[in-house]
């Protein structure tokens, strides 16, 4: 503080709240490098601007009109600045990165241990070493100053069409919001195998309370009789032969088998109840499939009866 840092409160999204310490500007802290090189004592003279305020804004409003007409017109350059903007911010984007913050414990721990959240940690530090090798931070932070933007800028214009298209790909990812349709959007055009990327877990059972979609599981995964015939069981017992279906307890193992919830596209597995993946899904598989309008949601009760 008596460097002349500051605190800043930062309020979340989530309602927490996180302080900052002792921090200064990039601005500040260029000022202070100056200053260290022995430019400090020095105090220029003030000297009146050559422009008024009305003029400064129409010349800058004109030179703003032709800077837009030329990114108009330059989507190679414009993509570059684009990026720049995701990763830094300005007056106009307000973009951060995706924190993972599950109300469970043992959510948290599943997915932070899981192959997608190492694919993303790889692929964000291989983009990052294009950053670090023009010795530019690669930091995802949001409100960047003009200097950060511009730092950003020229060492994008530096990268290949290739390495661009790498950093776009591992920003965007870093942003995408969760819980809603542009991730169902994202995992259907991407033909994304969500077998690969995750499997049933501990945490999935714990987590799973729900009798009748325990129940329309074991007919998913085994047969409608023996379903019926594990109605009246407890979720646990019946979860217990979930579980022995998938690794072939007195039975042929099921090992890729993944529940409705977590296929694409995803469906409920109770008919008419509640469900945020498959919800999410019809509200904007239309824009996807010209035949989505047609299909009726399915439930594992309704795909067998259709075979």
């Amino acid at each position: 503080m008596e460097d002349g840092g500051k605190v800043f409160i930062e309020v979340r999204q989530d309602g927490t709240v996180q302080f900052h310490e002792g921090q200064l500007t990039s601005a500040e802290a260029r000022k202070q490098q100056q200053g260290l090189k022995g430019d400090s004592d020095a105090v220029p003279a003030a000297i009146r601007p050559e422009m008024s305020g009305p003029l400064a804004e129409y010349v800058l409003l004109h030179r703003h009109a032709a800077a837009q007409a030329s990114l108009a017109a330059s989507p190679a350059i414009a993509l570059r600045l684009m990026v720049a903007h995701a990763m830094a911010g300005s007056a106009l984007w307000d973009v951060r990165p995706h924190e993972l913050r599950a109300r469970k414990d043992e959510t948290q721990a599943s997915v932070e241990g899981g192959a997608s959240v190492a694919a993303v940690a790889q692929a964000t530090a291989q983009t990052d070493a294009l950053f670090k090798a023009l010795n530019v931070s690669p930091a995802l932070r949001r409100n960047g100053d003009d200097y950060r933007l511009c730092e950003l800028f020229s060492a994008l214009l530096a990268m290949s069409d290739e390495e661009v298209l790498a950093v776009v790909a591992s920003v965007m990812a870093r942003t995408l919001d969760a819980g809603n349709g542009i991730v169902e959007a994202v995992l259907h055009v991407c033909g994304t195998d969500l077998s690969a990327a995750w499997k049933p877990d501990e945490a999935f059972f714990d987590l799973t309370k729900d009798k009748r979609a325990i129940n329309a599981m074991i007919g998913d995964i085994a047969t409608l009789s023996l379903a019926e015939s594990c109605r009246a069981e407890t979720g646990k017992a019946q979860k217990q032969v979930l579980a022995n279906r998938i690794s072939g307890e007195g039975c042929e193992a099921n090992p890729d088998w993944r529940p409705g919830w977590m296929q694409v596209p995803p469906t409920r597995l109770v008919e008419g109840a509640g469900s945020p993946p498959a919800d999410a899904w019809t509200r904007i598989a239309g824009l996807f499939e010209a035949e989505a309008e047609a299909t009726p949601d399915e439930t594992p009760e309704t795909r067998q009866d259709a075979a």
